[in-house]
């Protein structure tokens, strides 16, 4: 091999090896920081619920947030939901969450908003003589970024499984 082509290949290579460097430590994208953000929202709704934590399970929610329980009628805007959460205390006295879970099955980032899916687990133990309540369904979110970047909930609805009403 000639020099010119020695020194072709040479820097045909020094290019390559810079372009992957300068990919390999690129800003992650906005998709990805999206994602993450909505990972930390999902990672704070499982610990809002199994702490109890209505508060916090309340500071989730977007002004406008919709809530579509079963059962229920639907709940327009944070302070209805607010509300429902309030009315649940005195039942919950006592009461004790073994677990609280939401195995992801699919979470869609687009833009402004998100939108996910999962199975929803839960485990209240309630002081004797009361017997204890598991539920399990399927929960769905849609969620809105917020203009400092965060993602609040704007619409849930979740449903039983046939098999933990027939538990019921």
């Amino acid at each position: 091999m000639n020099r010119r082509a020695l020194a072709f290949v040479f820097y045909g290579l020094i290019t390559l090896i810079a372009a992957g460097l300068a990919f390999a430590m690129r800003e992650p994208s906005d998709d990805q920081n999206a994602r993450k953000s909505v990972d930390a929202l999902n990672q704070e709704i499982v610990r809002a619920c199994q702490q109890r934590d209505f508060d916090a399970t309340a500071a989730l929610w977007a002004d406008n947030g919709v809530d579509l329980l079963p059962g229920l009628e639907p709940m327009v805007a944070k302070p209805k939901i607010t509300a429902w959460l309030d009315s649940l205390r005195p039942n919950l006295l006592g009461a004790k969450m073994a677990y609280c879970t939401i195995d992801w099955q699919d979470i869609q980032v687009h833009g402004e908003v998100a939108y996910e899916w999962g199975i929803n687990r839960q485990l209240i133990e309630y002081p004797a003589p009361r017997k204890s309540t598991p539920t399990e369904g399927k929960i769905v979110f849609i969620l809105r970024r917020q203009g400092n970047g965060s993602w609040k909930i704007v619409l849930e609805s979740w449903n039983g499984n046939p098999q933990s009403q027939q538990a019921e």
